[in-house]
């Protein structure tokens, strides 16, 4: 195989991919061999004949983590049913390659450095590769699909001309196309998750939704005292970065890491005032007994125990698969309801500037690319491209028909199958059959939140507050930094983030005074946190100018 410049020098672990697929016929104008699907017509006035699945046969391998939503089901995803129809449908044979839980960035910086790359491959090139997919193409790392993409991938090309503004989510700073993108196909789909409490104690003691900071403090307050919570707040420490929408930090005004001020202009919200009330509001929380004492090491299951058992009252979380989770444990208990309340803020009746919002086209995760050392890059994105038919958007969300999903009234309805599996959870259960409850190169259909996110109506109504929010105006877009701006930003930002997030677990468990802040954020402006937004201002500039 061709090799590749190494980008990172790291330590030897043991690790082998599986070759690419041989290239068996001039794949051009594939042609069908048993009937199946047809690809949106092409205009490229070489293709003669209209393409159909399945095509001829065609071997890959296939590169993605696999998630927790199946790992504790199958070792590989060639197992799940799903791998079995979409082999069925596109004609494609597919080896999957699953790098070890927790070690997919080392297994990839490997499989960089040694050259010995898959034909296909899932991973975050934007945010986890210096120079991100430019720098990727240059480097001989993934293909540039633009000038193949009209002929080769006609339903995503079709995509892209009915939506530019998307598509400028989807494209370099120089306009090239990169990647079979993982893709929310409604406004429905972006927003899903927030803060959730429980209504019954809300009800019991008269309280309405809180809405403010102090309706916040208030209610913990009543919790601890009148419910008996040991610990009345209580979340997965990761819950309140900026990935999900910063809930309580963007109670006053900023985002955690870089944001948009009234303005335009880029801000780092963690030097800001506003993130000094925040810590001062958290420290002061702690210190009254209304968080978890164990906030910064609890995990997803000890959340469940503590909201569950009454140890805790409120939190935060997914509408599906943590949400849904407690509600459908506590169902039946007349102690529990758990709602989801409107991100906060510090005045009544102010409408939240933050909040989780995810756009179309992410970037960051579910990205699939193909790899210069595939030998038939054209039937590859023939393969990749069905996740964007109308029956590939099916297969993707829904599953087997007949199996895992009926169409009922033209509604493509989940079966028992799915939602009332006697040997799997519903995540896991539909995660065999389908790959809509995470991501992958496929238009994500409504339809998929409408039964496994409304599952329960407090999760419909949990949407609706939590779309609430002036979140679009305000965050970052995903831009992308050049190669040489990218080291640069590297070497600033991972300093910075280290040092940011000790701090905070200092100063809201008073290990450190607040009467340090000041010095803090002078010490992240040494740190060259002025040079990191001068980097991002260029960067989105260039996302502008796309």
């Amino acid at each position: 195989m061709k090799k590749f410049v190494a980008l990172f020098l790291v330590f030897v672990l043991a690790f082998s991919v599986v070759g690419c697929g041989a290239k068996t016929e001039e794949s051009k104008t594939p042609e069908n061999v048993s009937g199946g699907v047809t690809a949106a017509p092409t205009t490229n006035e070489t293709t003669q004949e209209e393409f159909t699945y399945p095509m001829e046969a065609k071997e890959f391998s296939y590169w993605m983590e696999l998630v927790a939503n199946i790992n504790q089901v199958v070792t590989n995803m060639s197992e799940a049913p799903f791998s079995t129809a979409l082999e069925k449908a596109t004609g494609a044979k597919i080896t999957y390659e699953h790098p070890v839980a927790n070690q997919a960035k080392e297994q990839f910086n490997l499989m960089v450095a040694s050259g010995e790359l898959p034909d296909i491959f899932e991973y975050n090139i934007l945010a986890e590769y210096p120079g991100g997919p430019e720098k990727a193409i240059s480097d001989g790392v993934i293909v540039d699909l633009t000038d193949k993409l009209q002929e080769y991938a006609p339903n995503l090309y079709k995509f892209y001309q009915d939506n530019p503004d998307l598509a400028k989510l989807a494209k370099t700073d120089t306009g090239k196309y990169y990647s079979f993108p993982f893709i929310r196909g409604d406004a429905s789909l972006m927003v899903f998750f927030g803060p959730v409490v429980n209504g019954k104690w809300l009800e019991d003691l008269g309280l309405e939704y809180p809405e403010t900071m102090d309706e916040w403090h208030t209610m913990l307050t009543r919790f601890k005292n009148e419910k008996g919570a040991t610990a009345p707040l209580t979340y997965e420490p990761w819950m309140l970065s900026d990935g999900n929408g910063s809930p309580f930090v963007g109670a006053f005004g900023i985002a955690e890491d870089f944001y948009l001020d009234e303005q335009g202009k880029i801000q780092y919200g963690s030097i800001q005032p506003g993130y000094k009330k925040f810590l001062e509001t958290f420290n002061t929380w702690y210190e009254e007994g209304l968080l978890d004492a164990d906030i910064e090491t609890v995990n997803r299951e000890q959340v469940a125990a503590k909201l569950t058992t009454g140890e805790s009252g409120a939190s935060m979380g997914f509408m599906a698969s943590r949400m849904g989770t407690w509600i459908a444990a506590t169902v039946g208990n007349d102690d529990y309801n758990f709602v989801g309340v409107k991100n906060p803020v510090e005045i009544k009746g102010d409408i939240p500037m933050f909040s989780q919002k995810d756009v179309a086209i992410n970037g960051s995760m579910g990205d699939t690319f193909i790899s210069t050392a595939c030998e038939d890059v054209e039937a590859a994105m023939r393969y990749l491209d069905y996740g964007y038919s109308e029956e590939g958007k099916k297969l993707y969300n829904f599953g087997i028909e007949g199996e895992s999903y009926e169409m009922k009234d033209e509604y493509p309805t989940y079966t028992d199958t799915i939602l009332k599996n006697p040997d799997l959870t519903v995540v896991e259960a539909m995660a065999m059959y389908a790959r809509s409850n995470y991501y992958g190169p496929f238009v994500q259909r409504k339809e998929y939140i409408e039964q496994y996110g409304y599952t329960y109506p407090q999760q419909k109504e949990a949407n609706a507050l939590w779309s609430i929010s002036n979140v679009d105006k305000y965050r970052m877009p995903k831009v992308t930094a050049t190669p040489e701006e990218s080291e640069e930003l590297a070497m600033i930002m991972n300093t910075i983030l280290t040092y940011r997030d000790e701090m905070q677990v200092k100063y809201i468990m008073g290990i450190e005074d607040l009467d340090s802040y000041d010095t803090y954020v002078q010490n992240i402006k040494d740190m060259g946190i002025d040079r990191a937004i001068e980097i991002y201002e260029a960067a989105l500039e260039r996302f502008k100018n796309r």
